[in-house]
């Protein structure tokens, strides 16, 4: 079966610590990010020209102003200090369930600073190691690479060539005009983006608005997506709490005809309802018209021993059927007496 690609924004870093992180510091998306920061001081005494509260906007100005470098590095410093010290709550979150409903055939781009992604990630793998690659498109306070060897991991990993340790992944600020081929690890990110965009049969968008400082970001996923007429089966699903039709109008040229769920949470999309076999049941249902029941995924209130449990057998299946890209999903409803 054919992978399925996941985009992320500030919006599922949001979801995912709705109620701020172990030590209740909160994440929050670029408009107003530096007042819920607190990091409005470092502006103290600076002429904007823009009224806007977006970090974007104020970001793209600082930097284009020589006589605000030193504003910049400060901004910088305080921006990524701020996101490396966030950290997970004990109990599962939105970001561990995400990643545990895809598996090692799939990807999650995040376009995110912060380390939450990367810190669920560690801890899904010790239930299995049958899990997602991940790319930081525009690095990560958590990720480190040696540029030598094109080995990554987490930033206080060592390179197994060299026995270096890993270098910091540099984070890509929000300027109007991104260099996304410069920076090796960023690099590779888009490299890899790229092939699994390209052959993906399922693409979901994830509280990602694609601002206009990602426009070339956004073309570069087009690209490898292709022109939608060449996409007749393939299905794309949006997790957002923007209205459909704002949806539909940004993503539309993702989207062939009706083929696409849009939810306003995580536990309402495809990932959720169908985990660890979302190509294979929405495949299934649509293109052999078996139904699907979409009751029997992951749900809200999951605790870690309950997440292990519902995942027990289709983690058996993955063993047992290794190299193997068509699995069984218990999703699917066969007849009266369920699946066969």
């Amino acid at each position: 079966m054919r992978s399925h690609t996941v985009i992320l924004g500030a919006g599922a870093t949001i979801a995912a610590i709705p109620d701020g992180d172990k030590n209740g510091k909160s994440s929050s998306v670029m408009n107003g990010l530096l007042k819920k920061l607190n990091l409005e001081e470092i502006l103290a005494g600076v002429e904007l020209q823009t009224k806007s509260e977006n970090l974007e906007d104020i970001y793209s100005e600082l930097f284009e102003r020589e006589e605000c470098s030193e504003i910049v590095r400060k901004l910088e410093e305080r921006l990524y200090d701020y996101f490396a010290s966030l950290e997970l709550p004990d109990e599962p979150t939105i970001y561990d369930f995400l990643i545990l409903s895809l598996t090692n055939k799939d990807c999650i781009a995040t376009f995110n600073w912060d380390p939450l992604l990367i810190q669920a990630y560690i801890r899904c793998s010790k239930i299995t190691l049958n899990l997602p690659k991940i790319l930081c498109l525009h690095g990560n306070v958590a990720v480190g690479f040696c540029e030598k060897h094109i080995e990554f991991g987490t930033v206080d990993y060592y390179c197994p060539t060299c026995y270096k340790k890993l270098n910091p992944t540099k984070l890509l600020y929000p300027v109007k005009n991104k260099d996304y081929s410069s920076d090796g690890y960023i690099n590779w990110c888009w490299k890899a983006l790229d092939y699994f965009v390209d052959h993906s049969y399922m693409l979901t968008i994830f509280g990602y608005s694609a601002p206009k400082s990602d426009l070339d970001a956004v073309n570069l996923m087009k690209k490898a997506w292709g022109n939608i007429e060449d996409r007749p089966l393939e299905e794309v699903s949006v997790i957002d709490i923007v209205d459909e039709a704002t949806m539909l109008n940004t993503w539309k040229d993702f989207i062939h005809s009706h083929h696409y769920r849009y939810s306003n949470s995580f536990f309402d999309s495809y990932l959720a309802k169908f985990p660890r076999r979302t190509c294979e049941t929405v495949f299934a249902t649509f293109s052999l018209n078996v139904p699907s029941d979409g009751s029997r995924g992951f749900k809200e209130n999951f605790n870690w021993d309950m997440i292990k449990e519902f995942l027990s057998d289709m983690l058996v299946e993955e063993q047992e059927n290794k190299g193997k890209s068509n699995l069984k999903s218990k999703y699917l409803v066969w007849g009266e007496d369920g699946n066969k």
